[in-house]
């Protein structure tokens, strides 16, 4: 069984490999972030997420405030894997298409 992993790391370790999520990130922060557990401090900082934000591993932790092994982690997450960020109760986002 794979341990617990915090909700805002799941979703930076899926938008780190899909880039459709990555855009609406992006585009629709808040509609990106539904359904995610987030304290008020990574809401802000996922709001000031940028493309840069996402070149290295390391700046994508100094950017959100986890550790590298915390980032290494959601990404290999299966949730991180299989969940679309925006998509909720049935519903698609954009990055579904």
């Amino acid at each position: 069984m794979a341990d617990r992993v915090r909700d805002f790391a799941l979703a930076v370790g899926h938008a780190w490999r899909c880039y459709d999520c990555r855009d609406s990130l992006f585009d629709e922060p808040e509609k990106a972030w539904v359904g995610y557990k987030m304290t008020e401090d990574e809401h802000q900082r996922a709001l000031e997420l940028t493309n840069e934000s996402f070149q290295t591993v390391m700046k994508l932790a100094e950017a959100t405030g986890l550790t590298v092994g915390e980032i290494e982690a959601a990404i290999d997450h299966p949730r991180a894997r299989l969940r679309h960020l925006g998509v909720y109760k049935g519903e698609y986002s954009s990055a579904q298409r």
